[in-house]
């Protein structure tokens, strides 16, 4: 069959599909990729890791009506062009366009794919205030799918709290995650560059390191880590924080935890790591604090590697741990039970090693890709089948669900006149 899939980003098509995309061909799949050209770095890996057929779309991430429509109308002859029997749609610009598209073009088979709930990871900062139309368009990008499947069963469980979709069009393949993980790339590392990223961040072997990956954000739990973190050092004064990631403009931290950041000791800063397999190692601990994830997949790498986390009990971040076997879990927003928590792992090996044996076990029999792509592969050919039984008219609930998201967007239009 042809196989469309369509991300906002290229670094959403490498990180999540590209492999995946791969397997698809292998299985005798003509396969397809929309995603914006830029970074045409990422776009050329994904082009050789996927070797899908590639279709750039330029979209924007953020709300840009006009803009928005050009890139609508150009979702629409790509489609039309290459006439997919599915289309895989998401990301929040990619999911909706992807998603409206498909529906005016006709597509047989149309599955939306929720990587996490963008309404609600925009809890703060400056997208709170459109929460509700964020949730108009994602209501509206779930009724342009036949199937809709969710990155996490605590996603799931808060789209159909939501109203989102209903609970029976919804589902998790198997633990969750886009399409599973390269265990074996985190379980063994190359020596070699794991050895050069030691001596190049000047952190020798024994150092005790608590590791996070991603934007510096609120959303993310940064500000609790950084508040968190002088009780950590007070505690243990030879700790490193190795950070990978930048600050975030678009959602600035606290005063406070902006000062933390500025002040704190003991802190190694890594702006961007293209093999996060050399940097694993080299945690003692890792831990992501956030507030709300889709899934913590950076979480299940560190696991794959080894290596234990603290979490907190996020929607999205609870899914990438099993509390007391993988990992150590402590109230979102908590910074004395997250520094209590990294405080009492760093002074204990013998939990540390029993935690990330049993994590690096635990991914491997979840979130191995090989298993999640057989799972994907049923799930094409069991909604295959069941839309071949059930063809129909689906133009009257998208239709509606058109007019909700419309009338919603002349509102916020109107609110920012």
């Amino acid at each position: 069959m042809k196989i469309l899939y369509t991300t906002t980003t290229p670094i959403a098509a490498l990180a999540f599909f590209a492999p995946q995309l791969a397997h698809l061909r292998r299985q005798g799949h003509d396969v397809h990729l929309v995603t914006p050209p830029e970074p045409a770095d990422l776009v050329t890996r994904a082009q050789q890791i996927g070797g899908a057929t590639y279709h750039p779309l330029s979209m924007a991430r953020e709300i840009v009506p006009r803009r928005d429509l050009g890139s609508l109308a150009g979702m629409l002859q790509i489609l039309r062009r290459v006439r997919p029997d599915i289309v895989n749609f998401s990301t929040p610009k990619a999911g909706l366009l992807g998603g409206v598209a498909s529906v005016l073009s006709g597509v047989p088979l149309r599955v939306y794919f929720i990587h996490g709930l963008r309404s609600e990871t925009a809890a703060t900062g400056a997208l709170a205030r459109l929460r509700p139309l964020l949730r108009a368009v994602e209501r509206l990008t779930c009724a342009c799918a036949h199937e809709v499947l969710c990155v996490s069963e605590s996603n799931r469980e808060e789209a159909v709290a939501l109203g989102l979709v209903a609970a029976h069009k919804i589902r998790v393949l198997g633990a969750g995650s886009p399409a599973g993980l390269n265990v074996q790339c985190y379980a063994q590392p190359d020596a070699a560059a794991v050895a050069q990223a030691r001596a190049d961040l000047a952190l020798p072997a024994g150092t005790p390191v608590v590791g996070f990956v991603g934007r510096l954000a609120p959303q993310k739990g940064t500000e609790e880590l950084l508040l968190a973190w002088a009780q950590v050092r007070q505690a243990h004064p030879h700790a490193r924080l190795l950070l990978v990631g930048t600050p975030d403009p678009a959602n600035p931290l606290s005063d406070r935890a902006a000062r933390a950041y500025h002040e704190a000791q003991g802190v190694v800063q890594v702006d961007f790591e293209a093999d996060m397999s050399r940097l694993y190692p080299l945690m003692t601990v890792f831990t992501l604090p956030s507030r709300h994830e889709g899934l913590g997949m950076v979480v299940l790498e560190a696991a794959a590697a080894g290596v234990p986390s603290v979490l907190t009990d996020a929607p999205g971040v609870r899914d990438a741990g099993v509390p007391g076997q993988t990992s150590v879990q402590v109230p979102t927003g908590d910074v004395s039970a997250l520094a209590g928590a990294l405080i009492t792992l760093l002074a204990d090996p013998e939990q540390v090693q029993r935690l990330g044996n049993q994590a690096q076990n635990w991914v491997h029999q979840h979130f191995e890709q090989a298993h999640l792509w057989a799972l994907w592969d049923d799930f094409y050919a069991s909604a295959w089948s069941k839309r071949q039984q059930h063809k129909g008219n689906d133009w009257g609930k998208c239709g509606v669900a058109l007019l909700v998201a419309g009338l919603a967007l002349a509102v916020w239009a109107g609110k920012r006149r």
